[in-house]
C-alpha cells in the first residue's frame, strides 16, 4: 500500500463524539454519548447486542442523520465536510454484501470504479493482503461468511484508508482465521492506520486493541487504555488445598475480607474476590503462610489477572442491576 498522507485539519484524535444522541420516536438508542479515538490505535467499541454500537457507527458515517451532538472523522466535522472525510475512510457496517454472480476481483473492480483511478492498482495487493489472492475469481456466492468479511477488509484498502471502521469483522472466522486476522489488523495499525472495531469477541479485542469504550443502553460508561479499564475489575485468588472447608473458615475471618463474598468449594476449591485497596500479590503470600501455619497443604494459589471480559460483565451487570 502506498504511504499515507498527512492532509489538514491534524487532530490527536481520528474520531471525537460530543454529546451525541440519536432517537427513533420514543427510543433513545444513543443517548448522550462521548467519545475520543485516538490516532493511530486499534479502538474496540463494545457492547450487549442492542446497545447502540451499529446505530453509532451509522451515524459517524452519515448512514442516519444525529437527533443532536457533534461529530469529527479525521479532524472534519460531520455532516458538514461527510464526502472529504469518507475519502479517507474505509469501513464495513453488518456484514460486507457483494453480488453475488460476481468473482471477489469483480466486485472490488466495480468499487474501484467509483474512487480515484489509483484504486483499480489497489486491487491485486489488496486481495493478496487478506489472502483471498488464490479465491480472487471464484464467484462470491461459493465465499464462506469468514472470506466475504475478508473481501470487505479488501474493498476497505481501495482507498488507502487513514481510518477503518469495521462492525463486527471477525464473524464467521474460525480460530486461526481470527489469529490471522488479529495480526492483519494490527499491520493497520503499525502503517499509522487508526481502526476501529465493533465487536462482542471480547477476548479477542483484548488480543487486537489498545483502548476500548464499553457501552451499554446506549451510553458510553468507560472508556481508554485497556489496562486502565481491566486494573479497576476485581482480581480474585482460588485455593486448593487438602482441607478446604477449614481454609474457607480461616480465610473469611480474615479482617481484610470484610466485603469479600467467598465461594463455595467446587472440587477441592474455592474461590474469593479481594476488595479494592488490597494488595493481591502480598495479600496471597499472606494467605499462604497462615495456611501452611495452620496445618494445610496448599497445592494451588493463584491470583487472577483481571480480564477486559471480567470488567465488562462487572460493569454491564452493575449497570443491569442499578435499573
Amino acid at each position: 500500500m502506498p504511504a499515507l498522507l498527512q492532509t489538514a485539519p491534524v487532530s490527536e484524535f481520528a474520531v471525537t463524539v460530543e454529546g451525541l444522541t440519536k432517537r427513533f420516536g420514543d427510543r433513545t438508542v444513543i443517548d448522550n454519548v462521548k467519545l475520543e479515538v485516538p490516532r493511530g490505535c486499534a479502538f474496540g467499541y463494545l457492547g450487549p447486542n442492542g446497545a447502540g454500537k451499529t446505530t453509532l457507527i451509522r451515524t459517524l458515517l452519515g448512514h442516519t442523520s444525529a437527533t443532536s451532538g457533534t461529530m469529527t472523522l479525521l479532524g472534519l466535522p460531520v455532516p458538514d465536510r461527510r464526502s472529504e472525510a469518507l475519502a479517507r475512510i474505509g469501513a464495513i457496517v453488518d456484514e460486507p454484501r457483494f453480488h453475488g454472480m460476481l468473482s471477489g476481483r469483480e466486485n472490488l473492480r466495480v468499487l474501484a470504479a467509483a474512487r480515484e483511478p489509483e484504486a483499480h492498482a489497489r486491487i491485486d495487493p489488496a486481495l493478496e493482503r487478506v489472502g483471498l489472492d488464490g479465491r480472487a475469481d471464484d464467484p462470491v456466492s461459493k465465499y464462506s461468511m469468514g472470506m466475504r468479511q475478508r473481501l470487505g477488509v479488501a474493498a476497505c484498502l481501495l482507498g488507502d484508508p487513514e481510518l477503518m471502521i469495521l462492525d463486527e469483522p471477525m464473524n464467521g472466522l474460525d480460530p486461526a482465521g481470527m489469529l490471522e486476522f488479529r495480526n492483519l489488523l494490527r499491520s493497520f495499525v503499525d502503517e499509522g492506520r487508526t481502526v476501529v472495531l465493533s465487536s462482542h469477541l471480547l477476548d479477542e479485542v483484548e488480543r487486537t486493541c489498545d483502548a476500548v469504550a464499553i457501552v451499554d443502553r446506549g451510553r458510553v460508561v468507560v472508556q481508554g487504555p485497556i489496562g486502565s479499564i481491566t486494573a479497576g475489575a476485581a482480581r480474585k485468588i482460588e485455593i486448593g488445598c487438602s482441607d478446604p472447608p477449614s481454609a474457607r473458615r480461616l480465610v473469611a475471618t480474615d479482617p481484610a475480607l470484610a466485603r469479600a463474598v467467598v465461594g463455595d468449594v467446587t472440587d477441592g476449591r474455592f474461590s474469593f474476590e479481594l476488595p479494592s485497596g488490597v494488595e493481591g500479590e502480598a495479600f496471597t503470600g499472606d494467605i499462604n503462610r497462615r495456611l501452611v501455619t495452620a496445618g494445610i497443604a496448599v497445592h494451588h494459589l493463584e491470583l487472577s489477572r483481571p480480564s477486559l471480559e471480567d470488567r465488562f460483565l462487572e460493569i454491564t451487570s452493575t449497570l443491569g442491576a442499578s435499573s
